[in-house]
């Protein structure tokens, strides 16, 4: 906590002054546990449940006998799948099954043949991030990731859209070369990730970024403790495609598997002139 200036400590004739600083420190300190909370996890709202998601997703979206809410961007109830507001950041939405799934661990996510692919769901519906701040946002600068088991705060599936950060792009630039020889083992924020290139000349998603995080494990049951995250790639000196990050939760370094890291809320990338 930082320290009064001593004449604030001894001078007991200005009371309301010492106990506003000393409001507006505690404010500062409930502001950086918040910030270091919103680090490890999704972001918490005051009065969410693990649970409020899906029942808000439910209710606004789902209800055959109420008028959609305007947080209801996009519902395919033929492929099973939502596009959703997220309460924070002008850009940033959400794909959600229209069913309950807890997470990238919950069996309905492989047995369910209603569940459709949510990797190319939100990637179709990348423009929305360009509606959404005015202006257009090229491909390489829109990102799809989904946290872990560990670092999430809503149990229903959900892959975040939005545009990327400056340190994803970052480490894009530094290793997408090496990414596009097969699965290569790198660092971001000083945590251990891996990272593909998947070719595709045509900006169109065809896998299922859990799929092919899954099957590249040793323990494809795992995956549950892993945060994937998705962008395109343009190379003007090789391949072109979408790049995979497996960012798995790591005690040693500190790493909950929170791949939202990629992105930004605030989609300063996209705003700048291009």
């Amino acid at each position: 906590m930082p320290a009064f200036p001593p004449d604030l400590k001894r001078d007991s004739r200005r009371p309301w002054l010492r106990r506003g600083m000393a409001g507006a420190a505690l404010i500062a300190l409930s502001t950086l546990a918040l910030t270091a909370q919103c680090r490890q996890e999704d972001l918490w709202l005051p009065g969410m449940t693990r649970d409020s998601l899906w029942q808000h997703v439910r209710e606004r979206c789902l209800m055959p006998d109420r008028a959609r809410h305007a947080d209801c961007a996009v519902v395919d109830r033929e492929r099973g799948l939502v596009l959703y507001k997220d309460a924070i950041g002008p850009s940033h939405y959400l794909v959600i099954p229209d069913h309950k799934v807890t997470g990238v661990d919950d069996p309905a996510l492989w047995d369910d043949d209603k569940t459709q692919n949510q990797w190319a769901f939100g990637w179709e519906a990348r423009d929305i991030v360009s509606q959404a701040i005015g202006q257009r946002v090229p491909d390489n600068l829109v990102g799809l990731a989904v946290n872990s088991r560990a670092s999430r705060s809503q149990d229903q599936l959900h892959i975040h859209l939005d545009c990327i950060s400056e340190a994803a792009r970052a480490f894009i630039a530094e290793n997408a070369g090496k990414a596009s020889e097969g699965w290569g083992e790198f660092r971001f924020q000083g945590k251990p990730v891996r990272a593909v290139l998947i070719p595709s000349s045509d900006h169109t998603l065809r896998f299922n970024a859990f799929d092919a995080v899954r099957t590249s494990l040793p323990q494809p049951e795992r995956v549950a403790d892993r945060g994937v995250f998705v962008t395109y790639v343009a190379r003007p000196d090789g391949p072109s495609g979408f790049m995979v990050v497996d960012q798995p939760v790591d005690g040693a370094s500190g790493s909950t598997g929170h791949a939202s890291d990629f992105l930004d809320r605030a989609c300063r990338l996209g705003r700048a002139p291009q």
